[in-house]
């Protein structure tokens, strides 16, 4: 029995663009460098507000307490050199790491051993943007493939009142589009395959405030005519003020996403992944690498329709 596809491929003529998609990739990037400057304006004024702090406190301390505390500041630099080595060696050996036997295949359905409806379609990336943490955009074009990207963080100083603080967020977007055949709420399962390693350090003591921090969230918005909801889904949060923890990140992530389509029309899926790291204090550090080693990218993720 043949069954009827729900959608339709939208054409792009060799040497033509879609300027639909042209207008919400430039919006989605205006989007995105406001939040990574709303992001660096905070930790600079948060950088501002507690050294100010730090001033009005030393102020009142005695001479004995000053070169206390200015002892507390040469152990953080100490501690930052220790730390760095070890964590040479960490990322040394987990770069090196070869994916599992079991790897995780090209089709997550394979993997999970699940059934889809038979309406349902599958959908490749029709556009994708890699956002830099340092404001430039990377990578952006048609006919996305695999990424390679990575995402660090050291802290500086005592840490102290906020002080001696890095965070930073890269963004990696992926387009969808298709041209729906009737008018109905349409459900979507996205698959996104991982293949990195993280590394999250940072050693708190008694005259001190140390913390580091990760994150990965994946987020799903459609558009047709206009933007539909978003919704999002966290795939990796550990944050500590005394922490050691590293380990690879292997595996198909997914997320459910559903919206309301009119047919005929073509219609897009905005899948993005995020990733932040933070580190406070001197030798915190955070990072989360999809990049170094043979075994270490962001796979093309996988969109199933129905």
């Amino acid at each position: 029995m043949m069954t009827q596809s729900p959608m339709t491929s939208p054409t792009v003529l060799p040497g033509s663009a879609d300027r639909i998609l042209e207008e919400l990739v430039l919006q989605r990037r205006k989007e995105v460098e406001s939040l990574q400057r709303r992001q660096a304006e905070q930790l600079k004024d948060l950088e501002a507000r507690g050294q100010s702090q730090l001033r009005a406190l030393k102020e009142q301390m005695g001479e004995a307490n000053i070169q206390m505390f200015e002892k507390i500041e040469h152990a953080a630099v100490k501690e930052a050199e220790r730390a760095s080595h070890q964590i040479k060696e960490i990322k040394a050996r987990l770069a090196a790491t070869r994916l599992p036997t079991e790897a995780p295949r090209e089709n997550p359905i394979l993997d999970y051993g699940r059934v889809l409806p038979r309406t349902a379609w599958s959908l490749t990336p029709y556009y994708a943007t890699l956002h830099g943490s340092d404001g430039n955009v990377y990578w952006q074009g048609y006919n996305p493939g695999n990424f390679t990207l990575f995402d660090t963080a050291s802290g500086a100083g005592s840490g102290i009142f906020g002080t001696g603080a890095a965070s930073f967020t890269v963004y990696l977007d992926w387009w969808f589009a298709f041209q729906p055949n009737d008018s109905r709420f349409f459900n979507y399962t996205v698959y996104v395959p991982y293949h990195g390693f993280y590394i999250v350090y940072a050693d708190d003591g008694f005259f001190s405030s140390k913390e580091a921090a990760i994150r990965m969230d994946l987020c799903t918005q459609g558009y047709q005519y206009n933007w539909k909801a978003q919704s999002c889904t966290n795939v990796l949060a550990i944050d500590s003020q005394n922490i050691n923890v590293n380990d690879r990140f292997d595996g198909w992530r997914t997320i459910y996403y559903s919206d309301l389509l009119g047919g005929t029309d073509t219609a897009y899926l905005l899948v993005s992944a995020s990733f932040y790291v933070y580190a406070r204090g001197g030798g915190s550090f955070a990072e989360l690498n999809f990049a170094d080693g043979s075994a270490n990218y962001i796979g093309v993720p996988v969109v199933y329709v129905s």
